[in-house]
């Protein structure tokens, strides 16, 4: 009986899908904001794919020992976008509902973020 391997996923494989997915972190980030990122924590990178540049990113802070800085660095960056769509609410008070649902969603994403820094130190 053969033994079944299962493709091993990158540690941070969730926390990378559910950064690069609005519709469950609530939050847009490009590839200039990954890059923001990386620059905040002492890395310069060139921009790439979200995909290639998040995962890059996540697996040099973690060999570097710079993850709990690196998930500081995305915890301010879900803070300042959520200012910025309770801004836009305010300005737009029609589109207010959409809003409320991504800041619920970036809240929540915020917290995973939280519990990873947490799990790291």
């Amino acid at each position: 009986m053969k033994p079944k391997f299962k493709d091993r996923q990158n540690e941070y494989e969730t926390l990378e899908k559910q950064l690069l997915s609005l519709f469950h972190s609530g939050i847009y980030i490009s590839s200039y904001d990954i890059a923001g990122l990386g620059k905040a924590i002492g890395y310069d990178l060139p921009l790439k794919e979200r995909n290639i540049l998040l995962s890059k990113l996540l697996g040099d802070a973690k060999k570097d020992n710079k993850t709990k800085d690196l998930f500081g660095a995305i915890s301010a960056f879900i803070k300042r976008r959520a200012m910025q769509y309770t801004e836009l609410g305010n300005i737009h008070p029609h589109v207010r509902p959409i809003i409320s649902t991504w800041l619920q969603k970036a809240k929540s994403t915020d917290l995973l973020i939280k519990r990873e820094m947490a799990n790291n130190e």
